[in-house]
């Protein structure tokens, strides 16, 4: 959340401050008085002014956010709001402020204070997120607390300007997001593939060796030539390949997905609308300072207590905060 800062009268110039204004509710009661404001710290937005409706012996303070003003009249110094009222304030739809968080420079718990006195405004808060929280004050629930975030953007956070017609000048901001896709899909299987595989094997073979010896001293054989058929028979082994297949786990295969990233580059057109303004010359006088609040657009009369109070708050403090 943006830093915010407690500015009491001392802190602004006399002319400029809510010092003695009255606060008038909606049922047009007096409630109580400006006690302070709440500035946003860097930009120095008023955001909220701190009411104090109690007595005079005793302190009952509230914020109430600085678009709920209706008007201000500066003659009668009495601050008009919208929709606050003595009834629910006593109702505890708003709750109590603690002016001690400042001295502490306790913004956590006025942090939640802020969300409680958002809560009383349904429509201004968005973007929920859970946080844990101690007790703050009477209206504060310990343990878990469902955080939402002011948005300041709106109207109930922005001054009012007295007698002026507002014309909202809306742009488009190019808004990316992801989604998951099933980009493909991968399938792993198995599939036979033949092809031919050649080994070389040594094989033995047995061979009949004929070995013829001329006798030189030969010796008579008796009995002469008889005609005897006597044969000789050699067994002749060899060897022949008997070619056999054996399966077995030649690769092991896993399986995972990993994320990779890469930048993708996006564009679209988005279009923005501008302020035409059409008159005769010298009729017009824009404001330089409508993002700022720095600039005038009129000097005094026409700029009620409200407005004068933030311009004096930027120049009152140190430092360059615009």
């Amino acid at each position: 959340m943006p830093h915010l800062i407690n500015l009491s009268h001392a802190d602004v110039d006399t002319d400029a401050n809510l010092e003695g204004y009255d606060v008038i509710d909606s049922s047009g009661e007096k409630i109580g008085d400006i006690d302070s404001v709440i500035a946003d710290g860097d930009s120095m937005q008023l955001r909220y002014l701190v009411v104090d409706s109690g007595g005079w012996f005793s302190s009952k303070k509230f914020v109430v956010p600085v678009g709920d003003v209706q008007r201000i009249d500066e003659n009668d110094k009495r601050v008009y709001f919208k929709s606050v009222s003595r009834q629910n304030l006593q109702g505890g739809s708003y709750p109590r402020y603690d002016e001690s968080w400042w001295d502490n420079n306790d913004h956590a718990n006025f942090s939640q204070h802020e969300q409680q006195v958002a809560a009383a405004y349904p429509a201004t808060t968005s973007r929920t997120t859970t946080a844990t929280t101690g007790s703050t004050d009477a209206h504060t629930h310990t343990g878990q607390t469902e955080m939402k975030s002011v948005d300041y953007d709106r109207d109930l956070y922005r001054r009012p300007t007295e007698g002026a017609e507002r014309l909202q000048l809306m742009e488009e901001r190019l808004s990316v997001n992801k989604e998951r896709y099933q980009a493909g899909e991968v399938r792993l299987g198995k599939r036979i593939i033949e092809q031919t595989q050649t080994v070389n094997v040594p094989i033995t073979e047995e061979r009949v060796v004929i070995e013829r010896h001329a006798v030189t001293d030969g010796r008579a054989v008796q009995g002469g030539i008889t005609g005897d058929n006597r044969t000789i028979e050699v067994d002749v082994m060899a060897e022949r390949v008997n070619t056999e297949k054996e399966a077995f786990v030649s690769e092991e295969v896993s399986v995972r997905k990993e994320a990779v990233q890469h930048t993708e580059r996006v564009s679209d057109t988005v279009r923005r609308e501008e302020l035409v303004v059409e008159g005769q010359e010298g009729l017009v006088q824009t404001d330089g300072g409508t993002t700022t609040g720095r600039e005038r657009t009129t000097e005094g009369g026409n700029r009620n207590p409200l407005e004068r109070a933030a311009d004096a708050v930027q120049d009152k403090l140190p430092g360059d905060r615009r």
